[in-house]
């Protein structure tokens, strides 16, 4: 028997419901931002995401799904930013629409090892802004983020920001955190042995309690900021406490990914154990420049859905299911039935019928396995009758109405 390939999830029919619920509440919260969708190809040239993510990040070095084919390397993407990027220049918006918000909902791909909310096919809700470096965007962005997690019915979340600054602070951080870590190098971690000497930064949020020691104890701040990018982070600061958004600056937060710099934020959860983080963004000020366009900013976030569910189910109830439900007894019943079920459907009346020729019982227990609100049962005493019985199912009431009537008493 086939199994499914580690890492990956079959989303069944009980849960699909939450997904699609989710989903909704995404779409109709960015439309009210003005965001509109937009949906790229699972599969990128790999070099996208060496050029955008950094060669010497985890995602590129271990965490890439590669796919070789003849001359050409491609990669299942393993996040979303670059890709929309890539589709913003090929498709010229940077001149019909220079200033754009975007949203977008799909599957993401990472070679890592699986653990709870952390999957290698999982899956995005995400948002791209592109064409400014206000300040006051980024209090949007970061609002936005937070009214979707409670349109999701997620509560006692956190927010925490930091400001990477521009290019020039990114490596002046970097050089003081080399000079600082060169002599704990030995107490570090494998993985941040290797940082200290291709990506610094990664060592700010190494997991390791060693290492989170010995971070700690730089009483890293915003220093080594310039002007700007200070002046840039207080009004973010501002923008947020004039909302009542409540917010950690966090100085160790940093975004694993090469083209962040200035705000970076994430949202965490505590219901979600060591590894918390249900979301991040952060701004890219560089990146549509180093792929080929012009010098514009941009900012996002995003979610991911596996760990949304996880969240939001804490307190989740069963949605109330509206089926009705139909066993037909007889074959001239059957037929009569085929009808009434077209005519509930037209309706916009959730609707079945048993397919199986089973016994009323049988048909009932399938019945209530389905959760129908409600069942209807069509025999030939109730077509001479032209009536139909209708069973609500949360009371176990019965009783017989005309089958004229019966949309009319459905939609009551």
């Amino acid at each position: 028997m086939f199994k499914k390939v580690p890492g990956t999830k079959d989303i069944l029919p009980d849960e699909a419901g939450h997904w699609q619920a989710i989903e909704e509440a995404a779409r109709n919260l960015f439309s009210l931002y003005n965001y509109r969708q937009i949906r790229t190809p699972i599969i990128e040239e790999a070099s996208l995401f060496n050029r955008t993510l950094g060669n010497t990040t985890e995602i590129v070095q271990k965490q890439m799904f590669l796919i070789h084919n003849q001359n050409d390397v491609y990669a299942l993407r393993p996040e979303g930013t670059a890709s929309i990027a890539r589709s913003y220049l090929e498709n010229n918006m940077d001149k019909t629409n220079p200033f754009t918000k975007l949203y977008y909902i799909g599957p993401m791909f990472r070679l890592e090892r699986p653990q709870k909310g952390r999957l290698r096919q999982f899956h995005h809700i995400g948002c791209e802004v592109i064409g400014s470096q206000e300040a006051i965007l980024d209090v949007e962005v970061i609002s936005l983020a937070a009214e979707l997690l409670k349109s999701f019915a997620i509560t006692e979340f956190k927010i925490k920001i930091n400001s990477l600054g521009c290019p020039n602070d990114k490596q002046a951080l970097g050089l003081s955190l080399k000079e600082a870590l060169h002599k704990e190098k030995q107490r570090l971690c494998p993985d941040c042995k290797v940082r200290i000497e291709n990506n610094i930064l990664r060592i700010l949020d190494c997991k390791n309690e060693g290492c989170q020691k010995i971070v700690k104890a730089l009483a890293i701040k915003n220093t080594h900021l310039c002007p700007d990018c200070l002046n840039h982070f207080k009004e973010v600061e501002k923008g947020l406490g004039s909302l009542g958004i409540a917010f950690e600056v966090e100085p160790f937060l940093v975004r694993g990914l090469d083209y962040y710099n200035r705000t970076v934020f994430e949202f965490t959860h505590s219901n979600l154990g060591s590894q918390d983080a249900i979301g991040a963004g952060g701004r890219y000020n560089n990146l549509i420049k180093e792929l080929g366009g012009p010098n514009i900013g941009g900012i996002g976030f995003a979610f991911g859905i596996e760990r949304l569910i996880l969240a939001s189910m804490i307190n989740a109830e069963k949605p109330l299911n509206r089926l009705v439900y139909l066993i037909t007894l007889g074959e001239t019943a059957k037929a009569a039935g085929v009808k009434i079920l077209n005519q509930l459907r037209s309706s916009g009346i959730p609707s079945d019928m048993d397919y199986l020729n089973r016994s009323l019982k049988a048909a009932m227990r399938a019945a209530n396995d389905a959760g129908a609100r409600y069942v209807l049962i069509l025999g030939e005493d109730e077509l001479k009758k032209d009536a139909i019985s209708l069973k609500d199912m949360s009371n176990g009431t019965q009783r017989e109405i005309n089958i004229q009537e019966l949309t009319r008493e459905l939609k009551c």
